[in-house]
């Protein structure tokens, strides 16, 4: 003994030969030879020869001590617990326990229902199948009582964890498989992730998919389920399944439509779902219209933006707006329209095209309903008529001048109807191709896909009309009674004797509103756009219901945001892309086409 303790210096003296002959005495009786090399991890300290050496020394000497062998792995089972001196001092105060064969006491405390129970697990199959102990059930025996395993769950899920690591041990009484359920996946996804059960996340994730519409009716808390575990659900639906979950709380469907969006901007993901990627989207500083690499070159712009390529085929250049952001672009999308289901659907129509084939025009899904067209035909003049017609016709519907060989080719009607798409037939055994996809999608959530098709600075456009309407609107609308102004509104006299006196002027100019109100300016037109003026004057006219003074605000307001209009679209007209810019010098903002 002295001759280890001279050599190894890292125990003390008597501990570091104790601990060596007890390993050793755990080998008596075993079969020939011994690996010393993994005898030797179990001993720090000690060289595989100098366990070979002291084992051979305490042969000799007849001296091993009395251990208890139903902890060793190394050595077969040959005493019975009943024979062993020390079965009733084994391990008893750990919390990991070993007892016959190498079995685990797992102790689980269910905080909530006030519950403790303990389960038992041979260690082999633990290892296997919760992985997350692996680390702490090593190989080293000894280590196993310095383990306290202690679980705090439901002791349910826990049950129903061991009898699924259970299921294809032969002499268990629960043999069959657990099965999962809308109410209890949810907590065993979250608990088979934490302890590394691969299989049974698996198999959760996919009963998810499946059954999501009744998992999410359930009351568990989807809140718990962390980003990894959000990626995998998310990467199993498709949008359409993802649009028809019925999630009425908002449990989980908007967490999946955030991934689906974040996947629209991952230049490397490849989508089932969507051709076109967003990570390229930008916004023009002309035409104001939203663009990615696929699309810039096939939506038209400006008219001063056309050119030529190589082959022949018209091309459009847009001119990046700089001070544009996608994240405040999304942000403000959701404050819109309140929903990150509608936010996917708005980004997914906007990144994604499509080819009329009546117009001939590539056009995104955003704008389905904006083919435009004329009503009526082109009418070109005779032979008598003035030179200044050059040959253009013009269309009476809208009295809209047009070449009789326009190179553009793009389409100027004054109404919009729907783009038509024409599909190639499939191949037999192939897949359906990306264009029949989205334009299947396109037509099953054209409600949320499809932008108004009311364009942009459409108050600008009839400025006349609507300025007649609003006078005509207001004769018959904005008389008021003193009766009718309440006290929260107006509560001096001043402004109910300016009424009684408005009301003599208002009189007066009687025969003017027989004046405007000619057949020609108050027939009920077909047009789209007439229609949706006048819903705008309904919306806006003079309340009689309401005070004076609400309606001046009310008109004020409005006479702001129509300034607003004008003023940002004659600044976009005349500047284009540097309509922010203010340092611009005089003689350049001379020179600038009118």
């Amino acid at each position: 003994m002295s001759h280890f303790s001279l050599d190894n210096n890292n125990f003390p003296c008597d501990n570091n030969v104790l601990v060596l002959d007890m390993v050793l005495g755990s080998l008596w009786g075993t079969a020939q030879p011994i690996n010393w090399d993994n005898v030797a991890q179990l001993l720090p300290g000690f060289t595989p020869k100098e366990c070979a050496c002291r084992f051979a020394e305490l042969q000799s000497m007849r001296a091993f001590p009395r251990v208890d062998y139903q902890f060793n792995e190394l050595t077969e089972a040959r005493t019975s617990p009943s024979e062993s001196p020390l079965q009733d001092s084994a391990v008893v105060k750990s919390s990991c326990k070993v007892v016959g064969h190498p079995n685990i006491v797992i102790h689980v405390c269910d905080e909530t229902k006030n519950l403790k129970q303990d389960f038992t697990c041979p260690r082999d199959l633990l290892v296997k199948e919760m992985r997350y102990f692996a680390e702490y059930l090593s190989l080293d025996q000894q280590r196993w009582e310095e383990v306290d395993i202690s679980v705090h769950c439901d002791v349910q899920i826990f049950d129903w964890l061991m009898n699924y690591v259970r299921r294809n041990t032969a002499g268990e009484g629960n043999k069959d498989k657990p099965r999962l359920e809308p109410s209890n996946v949810i907590s065993i996804l979250i608990s088979s992730e934490f302890l590394k059960m691969d299989m049974l996340v698996e198999e959760c994730i996919h009963y998810c998919h499946k059954h999501m519409s009744s998992i999410v009716a359930t009351p568990c808390n989807m809140n718990c389920i962390n980003n990894n575990l959000a990626s995998q659900i998310a990467e199993l639906f498709n949008h359409n399944e993802a649009h028809d979950i019925r999630d009425k709380k908002d449990k989980f469907k908007s967490k999946l439509f955030k991934k689906k969006i974040e996947h629209l901007f991952d230049p490397n993901y490849k989508n089932k779902d969507s051709p076109g990627n967003a990570s390229t989207l930008y916004r023009c500083g002309l035409c104001l219209k939203l663009l990615t690499r696929d699309t810039e070159r096939k939506i038209s712009c400006v008219p001063g933006k056309i050119s030529i390529d190589a082959q022949g085929e018209v091309i459009f250049t847009h001119t990046r707006q700089k001070s544009w952001d996608v994240h405040e672009y999304i942000t403000s999308l959701y404050e819109e329209l309140k929903s990150w289901v509608l936010v996917y659907w708005r980004i997914w129509g906007t990144i994604n095209h499509l080819t009329c084939s009546r117009c001939q025009q590539v056009f995104v899904c955003a704008e389905l309903t904006c083919c435009r067209y004329h009503p009526d035909g082109v009418l070109y003049p005779g032979m008598g008529a003035e030179k200044g017609w050059g040959g253009a016709g013009v269309h009476p519907c809208c009295n809209q001048r047009v070449l009789r060989f326009d190179p553009t080719g793009i389409p100027k009607g004054c109404r919009m109807r729907d783009h038509i798409v024409s599909v190639l037939p499939e191949v037999r055994g192939d897949d359906t191709s990306d264009q029949t996809k989205v334009l299947n999608d396109l037509q099953l959530h054209r409600d949320v896909v499809c932008l108004s098709n009311v364009p942009a600075f459409s108050l600008l456009k009839n400025w006349s009309l609507q300025l007649r309407q609003q006078s005509l609107v207001s004769e018959d609308d904005e008389y008021t009674t003193g009766s009718e102004v309440t006290e929260d509104e107006v509560g001096d006299e001043e402004e109910q004797s300016k009424k009684q006196a408005g009301k003599k002027a208002k009189k007066a100019h009687r025969p003017l509103k027989k004046q405007l109100s000619s057949p020609n300016l108050l027939q009920k037109e077909k047009s789209e756009k007439v229609c949706f003026y006048r819903l705008y004057v309904q919306k806006s006219k003079w309340d009689s219901s309401r005070s004076m003074r609400y309606n001046q605000d009310a008109q004020r307001e409005e006479d702001q945001h129509r300034m607003v209009e004008i003023v940002g679209y004659l600044t976009k007209m005349r500047f284009g892309d540097h309509e922010q810019s203010k340092s611009k010098d005089t003689k350049e903002v001379h020179t600038c086409p009118e």
